[in-house]
């Protein structure tokens, strides 16, 4: 019989080492020319209003740690530009690709995260402050329908992976009691 659960499953847990198998193996400029042109996208009507100023001079990477992927953005004139593996930063922001995904979607905030330990925040915390809050400003609605879509699905399967994996320890562990 065919059990969606599993298959969902398998395909949330086996992710990383897809994606991780994918960053080691697509080149570099392809990998930083997507990223780049997603963001300036995403950012347009911020970037032409002057809200990324802040941004001016300054290197926010990206690190997401169970993928191997880490970028750097910072604003040339009135666009982003990305760089993989920067040689400095002014704010690292790392977390696991889930992670990043449940704040995306929405389905968790940043400082739940943080408090969890499960986002790092490294470096000037002031332009931290400034990314979170045009985050927060522009919200996932601004993503297209069927990104928002999948990534909803993608965080609500990572959640009831957890719950089940945490599950099975808690039983596991009443087992050797």
């Amino acid at each position: 019989m065919f059990d969606i659960k599993r298959v969902n499953s398998k395909l949330v847990s086996g992710l990383p080492t897809m994606l991780r198998q994918l960053t080691c193996y697509a080149p570099e400029r392809l990998q930083a020319g997507m990223i780049q042109l997603a963001l300036n996208r995403f950012f347009q009507p911020e970037l032409s209003a002057g809200e990324l100023n802040f941004m001016q001079n300054k290197m926010l990477q990206i690190e997401v740690s169970d993928i191997g992927l880490q970028f750097g953005i910072s604003l040339d004139g009135c666009k982003l530009k990305v760089v993989l593996q920067p040689l400095h930063h002014n704010l690292l922001l790392k977390a696991e690709l889930a992670d990043f995904v449940a704040m995306i979607s929405n389905q968790v905030d940043p400082d739940t995260l943080f408090f969890r330990r499960r986002l790092q925040m490294l470096g000037d915390t002031e332009l931290g402050l400034y990314c979170k809050n045009l985050l927060d400003s522009i919200g996932p609605e601004r993503l297209p329908l069927p990104v928002s879509a999948s990534l909803n699905w993608l965080a609500q399967q990572h959640a009831a992976l957890a719950q089940s994996q945490l599950a099975d320890q808690c039983s596991e562990i009443q087992q050797h009691n």
